[in-house]
C-alpha cells in the first residue's frame, strides 16, 4: 500500500464523539526532538516524474561530500528529509547551493518549529547572481546591495579586502522567490535622467522555462507556451 492510499484510508475512518486522543508535547520532548530538527533539512525536487530515494542518495552524496553520513528519507511527492551527522555538514550544504538533480532544482529549507512538513512552502532558493555592465562608480558595497534587493533578499555581497566590488561584474548571493519569473534585467537610474541596463545572470541555474521565466518546468511543458498559436 503506497503512502497516498494509506492517507485516503485514514481519512475515511470515522471518529466517534468523545473518542479523540491528543498528545501534548512537553518541553523535554521538544528538547529531544529539537536535536533532530536542528540537524535536518527538507528538500523538494522540482521535477514532474517521481524520484527514488537511492537515486537521490547516490547523486547527492557524490555532490555534497559530507564528512559524516547523511540519512535520507522519502516523504512523498518528491520531498525528502536529510538528516545530517553534524551541524558543519549541514551549513556546508546550505552555503554550497543551489543543488540540482538531473538538471532539476532542489529547494532546501530548514524545518520550522518542530518540523511540521505541511508548513514547508519551498518557495525560495539561494543563488549567486551576477550584475553586468555596472558603472564603475556604483561598484561599492551599498550600491550593489541595493541592486541585489531588486531581485530578492540579499545574503552576501562579494567584495575585496577594501569592501569594493571592482571586477567584470558584481556578484551577490540572493534568496529568490522561485514562484515568480526570473528577473533577466534590472535598470539603474542615473541623476542625468539616463538609465543603464544591467543584465542579470544566475550561476548554476537549473532547467527553467524560457517562455514564462519560472523554474520547475521547461518551455515544452509550459501552459503559456502551449497556448501560443
Amino acid at each position: 500500500m503506497d503512502t497516498e492510499e494509506l492517507i485516503r484510508k485514514c481519512k475515511a475512518i470515522s471518529i466517534q464523539e468523545g473518542s479523540e486522543r491528543k498528545l501534548s508535547i512537553r518541553s523535554e520532548m521538544k528538547e529531544k526532538g529539537g536535536h533532530i530538527v536542528a540537524n535536518s533539512l527538507v528538500g523538494k525536487i522540482l521535477i514532474a516524474r517521481s524520484i527514488h530515494t537511492e537515486g537521490i542518495r547516490t547523486a547527492l552524496m557524490q555532490a555534497w561530500r559530507t564528512n559524516k553520513e547523511v540519512k535520507i528519507e522519502n516523504l512523498g511527492n518528491n520531498v525528502f528529509l536529510f538528516k545530517f551527522g553534524s551541524e558543519g555538514d549541514k551549513r556546508k550544504v546550505m552555503a554550497g547551493g543551489p543543488w540540482h538533480f538531473d538538471r532539476a532544482l532542489i529547494v532546501l529549507e530548514e524545518p520550522r518549529g518542530i518540523g511540521n512538513k505541511r508548513k514547508q512552502k519551498f518557495t525560495h532558493a539561494t543563488f549567486w547572481v551576477q550584475f553586468h555592465n555596472v558603472p564603475i562608480g556604483c561598484m561599492e558595497l551599498e550600491s550593489i546591495h541595493k541592486l541585489g534587493e531588486l531581485i530578492g533578499d540579499v545574503l552576501e555581497v562579494e567584495t575585496d579586502d577594501e569592501g569594493e566590488c571592482i571586477g567584470p561584474y558584481a556578484r551577490v548571493r540572493i534568496s529568490i522567490d522561485i514562484t515568480k519569473p526570473l528577473q533577466k534585467m534590472v535598470f539603474l537610474e542615473l541623476e542625468e535622467d539616463n538609465e543603464v541596463e544591467l543584465p542579470v545572470l544566475y550561476e548554476r541555474l537549473p532547467d527553467f522555462c524560457f517562455c514564462c521565466g519560472l523554474i520547475g518546468h521547461q518551455f515544452k511543458e509550459c501552459e503559456a507556451y502551449k497556448g501560443q498559436p
